[in-house]
């Protein structure tokens, strides 16, 4: 009985192919998970992603505003915790403004080993309004929600949408972060059997140092929207202006963040090894047989 050489050649590919394929690396691969969502990759399953970021405004932040009697509310999903004061003439203050937005979505690489963060998603905000005052010229109103943060840039980027012209400014470069503190990377048991269940990660990371992009903004966006004076300008201005007693900007973002990892079997694989040891199995049979 003769054997087609091919075949056999082909067969024994497939085993090769297979084991190859079963110890060789995994790719790096580049997956956004959003809330409610789960995502399959480099034999693990990624869901249950949960969490919030926090925006506490800064001390001169806090100033500017109850320099220019800013009135807030929350834009959903967005909530909202201030604490006031009155002072002497019975004038409501702020003394902490903060806004804490529930995290949406989360984009990170995953190469079978290491999850490394990429950015992460928000959803709401706050809408800051003014009338006629001492630090206004007249009405205005400015909204910013849906926040982003880019941790390979450092950049965070929101919706705004502003009055007096400024209008409506989608996935805007607004902030630079000077610094994060937390875990950004992950590691996980590379092709983990099934059986081994599921694992959490979890993360809280505080972004801090919170200046604009564009220092041209303050104008731009902030005193336009807010029909801010020289006075609310000079406010504003404040926020954005480094010093050695200005080193938080608009604030800091406090997140917290919960995923689920579980490992999934891999039968492609090993379904690929095992077709060609069949295969050079039958022809050993074969052989013997003769």
């Amino acid at each position: 009985m003769k054997f087609n050489k091919n075949l056999i050649a082909a067969t024994a590919f497939l085993a090769i192919a297979g084991v190859a394929h079963a110890a060789g690396p995994d790719p790096v691969e580049t997956n956004t998970l959003n809330r409610g969502e789960s995502i399959a990759s480099n034999g693990y399953t990624f869901s249950d992603l949960s969490g919030s970021g926090t925006l506490s405004f800064s001390k001169s932040l806090i100033t500017a505003l109850n320099l220019a009697f800013v009135a807030m509310q929350a834009v959903p999903e967005a909530t909202l915790n201030i604490s006031t004061s009155k002072n002497a003439s019975g004038a409501v203050k702020y003394v902490s403004v903060s806004a804490a937005a529930p995290v949406t979505g989360l984009t990170s690489t995953f190469d079978g080993a290491t999850v490394n963060v990429l950015s992460v998603q928000t959803n709401g905000g706050s809408l800051q309004t003014v009338g006629k005052n001492t630090a206004t010229n007249g009405p205005g109103s400015l909204s910013i929600s849906d926040l982003k943060v880019d941790l390979t840039t450092k950049t965070i980027y929101a919706d705004i949408v502003g009055a007096n012209g400024v209008g409506t400014l989608n996935d805007y470069a607004l902030w630079k972060y000077d610094s994060i503190s937390g875990p950004t990377t992950f590691s996980l048991d590379p092709h983990a059997p099934a059986s081994s269940g599921a694992k959490t990660l979890s993360s809280t990371n505080t972004l801090t140092g919170l200046f604009l992009v564009n220092a041209a903004d303050v104008d731009n966006i902030f005193v336009k929207a807010l029909n801010l004076n020289n006075t609310g300008r000079s406010g504003i201005n404040t926020v954005n202006t480094r010093s050695s007693t200005n080193t938080d900007g608009f604030g800091s973002i406090t997140s917290n963040i919960t995923v689920i990892a579980t490992p999934i079997p891999e039968p492609s694989t090993y379904a690929l090894m095992g077709v060609g040891l069949v295969g050079l199995a039958l022809f050993g049979r074969r052989r013997a047989a003769r």
